[in-house]
């Protein structure tokens, strides 16, 4: 097994950087399969405000997605037979959350490349939100359906997922300085 790349890249670290230096860090991170550095660098540019009246192209925002799904996808060396089986989101409380009545509720857009998510789903998965890392889950649940997720933009890689709740809050678990972070497990022989 290769030895993990080592590296002192903080998100504090990368935001001392242009966006230039940030996308030349993540694209030598992918090619050496540094995993987290990677996630932490598409975190930090996804972070990075556009130009005032600017907005994010449908290209831009597509290359997100597939670098997104590089760095969460099972092509990825250390990620090879691993699975999310935990989705971690941060946003205002229940900003998207329609409660269905019946225990189940649709938790909001999140931008989750849609070949995890089949997998994440036949594997049991379960999704938290959180308001902060700092805070335990305020809705969890395990995932039971999805759907892509309809619009524009930054929203148009997205999917909605469909949660069966459950009363047990969850710690926050993912690395990075964004919003989203994902418990990995091996996949079992039947997944």
């Amino acid at each position: 097994m290769a030895k993990p790349l080592t590296h002192t890249f903080t998100p504090d670290v990368l935001r001392t950087f242009d966006k230039k230096k940030v996308e030349t860090i993540r694209e030598n991170a992918l090619r050496l399969g540094a995993d987290e550095l990677a996630q932490m660098c598409e975190l930090d540019l996804a972070e990075r405000k556009p130009a005032i009246g600017a907005s994010r192209s449908s290209s831009t925002v597509k290359s997100l997605a597939r670098s997104a799904a590089r760095l969460t996808g099972a092509d990825t060396p250390s990620r090879t037979n691993m699975v999310v089986s935990g989705y971690h989101f941060v946003g205002e409380k229940d900003y998207g959350v329609i409660d269905l009545g019946d225990g189940r509720f649709w938790a909001g857009s999140w931008a989750v490349p849609e070949a995890n998510v089949e997998q994440s789903l036949n594997a049991g998965a379960y999704l938290a939100l959180h308001v902060s890392k700092t805070q335990p889950s305020y809705r969890q649940g395990k995932i039971v359906g999805y759907r892509k997720a309809s619009g524009e933009g930054e929203n148009a890689e997205a999917v909605e997922f469909l949660v069966d709740a459950a009363p047990k809050s969850r710690a926050w678990v993912g690395a990075g300085s964004g919003e989203t972070g994902y418990k990995w497990a091996k996949l079992r022989a039947e997944d």
